[in-house]
């Protein structure tokens, strides 16, 4: 990456720009305004099942051990809700002052936003009373109700001159005020043309919010914590979709497992706060002749117009594009692609970023599909069925989903292939594993049919899955599975790339799970290890310090290192996987065979049959069938 800034004339020239990423330090007539460095407001919830939960508790310790690390010249301000909005303001002789809102029919601001956004230098001395003060006076309430619609829309106003971050603590369904929600989560509507309403906001105006904390360049990221009840997470959702920030689900919010999900959001709030950001972004795609934008797949689906508005774009965060064919290409020529941001940094510098793609221009259908990338298309097919739920019903996203892979691979007999024997299916060499992820795709919780993913969870894994760069989505449509009692003693460990040693992976079919082994499965989200009946006592004090597993309450297992090889070994598989997803803290859940997880476990072994789906070879076959029907 090159940051250019004004050159001396004196100067030699600097050598041919070859360099495909390119920065630039914006001119004054890029800046609609001076730009400054964004400010951080976090809502809060202070609701009665907030603060009985531990939430409350949970985020305002992590605030603390995460704000001193910020810039000094950071603007912050906290914000709690119930069925009134609280604001915060430091004495300048020291002490806090709390200021309700109660009044969530007409929403206004106590104080001017200048006056609530104090820039962290000034507030730090005064963070820890004002923690403890928050904690004292919430921690009392009996409130159950949360007006949260009131309270984004007071923080809309609190950041609308400026625009900026917020952070969003929600736990129960926004019950008074505007915007509220209702519980229409009905198991009933689970594989019927209803089920695609749950996978919609609520009304238009939650889309209408986020929309114009877009215009005013407020970046909004969203944690959400679950016990098993509903907080409709399809209209929350919208905020973060449409705004370019990031969704956090946290489920099984209880006291007894806090240990787990609050070390879980320290560690994902800390990635999201620090985490290169950048915001007031507007981003452009040029393209050679006889080449168009098509479309967008970022948090909505997005027509290939010239601008595209980006709130806030960050580290971990990656969109796709489709490009349209609608002219002649000439060979001998290179066809490029440009995109062009101009974004504000978190320092508050105006720049200009710039990447630029040549691709080879070819009449060759067989250079075409030799040098096709599967791991780039499956992203943008599961970006595709991710935004389709908007629009289709489960049933027809996953046709779709194989529709196309049957498009792609009777284009590939047709034109690469014509002359072998029609009983054949013959895959191209790039894409022979294109079946086996489309049919993982399909069985993947993002569209698997079924009541046992939520309407929460699937909303979460959309808006997941319309973010999530190629490196995870291959593991999140056709997971890693890792035996454990196998492991060489340099797992983990960096090879010449810097990228961490990994063992082998297996297949993701049932009959390679020994009765006696121990297996870790990855799928980008979460980790789960699976202990056959008869895996060894042995393993079982190495690694998880039970001698055995009866009796033993498995969500309540923690895998701790301890000082002996095999732990040592096993530990280091879970950090190097982790390295790999920095925007998130994968847990570690414990299973074993009758466990009330084992299902969601043996779901994932995409290569098996299951109750209404086919087996990978059922797969093929019917794959071959369909392309052969093309093809007569």
């Amino acid at each position: 990456m090159f940051r250019a800034t004004q050159r001396c004339l004196l100067c030699p020239p600097p050598p041919p720009l070859t360099p495909g990423v390119v920065e630039f330090i914006a001119p004054p007539e890029y800046q609609a305004r001076p730009p400054a460095p964004p400010p951080i407001v976090c809502l809060v919830e202070a609701s009665y099942g907030a603060v009985s939960a531990g939430i409350l508790q949970a985020v305002l310790g992590s605030l603390v051990s995460i704000l001193a690390s910020l810039p000094p010249d950071t603007r912050f301000a906290i914000v709690t809700f119930d069925d009134t909005i609280h604001f915060y303001e430091a004495y300048d002789g020291g002490g806090v002052r709390q200021l309700v809102v109660a009044d969530t029919g007409e929403i206004c601001l106590p104080l001017p936003p200048e006056a609530l956004l104090q820039p962290l230098e000034e507030g730090l001395p005064t963070l820890d009373e004002l923690m403890q003060t928050l904690a004292t006076i919430c921690c009392a309430t009996k409130n159950p109700n949360a007006a949260l619609g009131a309270a984004l829309e007071a923080c809309h106003l609190l950041l609308e001159p400026t625009g900026g971050r917020l952070l969003l603590f929600q736990h129960t369904l926004p019950s008074s005020g505007p915007m509220k929600l209702l519980q229409r989560d009905d198991v009933r509507q689970y594989g019927t043309d209803k089920e695609k309403a749950l996978l919609l906001p609520l009304d238009d105006t939650w889309g209408k919010l986020a929309a114009k904390m877009a215009a005013a360049h407020i970046c909004c990221s969203t944690f959400h914590f679950a016990n098993g009840n509903f907080i409709d997470l399809a209209s929350q959702g919208m905020l973060s979709r449409v705004t370019g920030g990031q969704l956090y689900l946290y489920t099984n919010c209880v006291p007894e497992h806090r240990d787990e999900w609050s070390t879980k959001l320290q560690a994902e709030l800390a990635r999201n706060l620090m985490r290169t950001n950048g915001f007031e972004g507007v981003m452009r795609f040029r393209c050679s002749k006889g080449l168009r934008v098509d479309e967008y797949l970022m948090g909505s689906a997005k027509p290939g117009d010239l601008d595209v508005a980006v709130a806030g774009i960050d580290a971990d965060s990656a969109f796709g594009v489709t490009f349209r064919y609608d002219d002649k290409l000439e060979e001998a020529q290179l066809a490029c692609v440009q995109c062009a941001l101009l974004y504000t940094t978190a320092s508050g510098e105006r720049r200009i970023r710039v990447l630029t793609l040549g691709f080879q221009v070819t009449s060759s259908m067989a250079s075409l599909f030799r040098y096709a990338d599967l791991d780039a298309l499956t992203n943008i097919l599961m970006r595709q069925a991710a935004l389709a739920t908007a629009k289709q019903t489960l049933h027809q996203v996953r046709e779709a989903v194989v529709t196309a892979t049957v498009s792609i691979l009777y284009t590939y007999r047709k034109m690469c292939a014509s002359s072998t024997a029609a009983g054949q299916l013959i895959l191209p060499e790039s894409l022979k594993l294109l079946p086996l992820y489309a049919l993982s795709l399909t069985k993947n919780a993002l569209l698997r049919a079924g009541t046992d993913v939520r309407a929460d969870e699937r909303a979460a894994l959309i808006a997941m899955a319309c973010r999530m760069p190629v490196a995870s989505s291959v593991a999140f449509v056709y997971p890693r599975l890792f035996a454990l009692d196998t492991l060489e003693e340099d797992v983990g460990a960096l090879d010449a790339s810097g990228a961490p040693t990994l063992p082998q992976t297996l297949p993701l079919s049932l009959e390679k799970l020994e009765s006696d082994g121990a297996f870790l499965l990855d799928d980008s989200v979460s980790l789960f290890l699976w202990l056959g009946r008869g895996v060894t006592q042995d393993f079982l004090e190495a690694v998880l310090q039970v001698r055995s597993m009866d009796g033993v309450d498995c969500s309540r297992l923690r895998l701790y290192p301890v000082d002996n090889s095999l732990s040592i070994r096993v530990n280091r598989l879970v950090s190097a996987v982790r390295s790999q997803r920095p925007h998130l803290l994968q847990s570690v859940r414990v299973l074993v065979a009758k466990d009330p997880f084992e299902g969601r476990f043996l779901s994932m072994l995409t290569d098996d049959r299951a109750q209404a789906s086919m087996s990978y070879v059922e797969f093929l076959c019917h794959i071959h069938r369909q392309i052969q029907s093309k093809t007569s």
